[in-house]
């Protein structure tokens, strides 16, 4: 009898214990997306008060130098994709970008329309991770909003 008393509560104790870190998770997780939501739309207020900056997303990074990235970038406001150069940068692909710069020629590409992003022009970030976690938070905030 001692035993089954001694098992149960152990069995007990273990979901107990089992809730509560599953709830400061999920708790945690709420918090951190509600922050990359508040960063997403910092972006887009500084985009807002930039005119001469864009978002653009990283779509692929064809090439890794020390100097820098060529990547293809894909601008949000059109969905047009263009080729870049980063200088002394290395982004990933989906990260989220505003970014200042200027076209110019691509010798490697023979293009006349490769965008130039120099130090210092790359105005905010977000990674993927970040902007799904602020997607979350949106979707949440959304389905919240239409129950009441």
């Amino acid at each position: 009898m001692f035993l089954y008393l001694l098992i149960l509560c152990a069995v007990v104790g273990v979901v107990a214990l089992a809730t509560i870190v599953l709830r400061r998770l999920k708790n945690r997780r709420v918090r951190q997306d509600a922050l990359w939501s508040a960063y997403r739309q910092h972006m887009d207020e500084l985009r807002a008060a930039s005119p001469e900056a864009e978002l653009a997303n990283v779509a692929q990074v064809y090439q890794r130098a020390g100097s820098g990235a060529k990547a293809a970038i894909v601008w949000q406001r059109t969905g047009v994709a263009q080729d870049s150069w980063f200088e002394g940068m290395n982004p990933s692909p989906g990260d989220l970008l505003l970014l200042r710069g200027g076209p110019g020629w691509g010798p490697d590409v023979s293009s006349p329309n490769v965008f130039y992003i120099a130090p210092g022009q790359v105005l905010s970030s977000m990674t993927l991770e970040a902007q799904e976690a602020a997607d979350r938070h949106h979707s949440l905030s959304a389905r919240a909003a239409a129950k009441q």
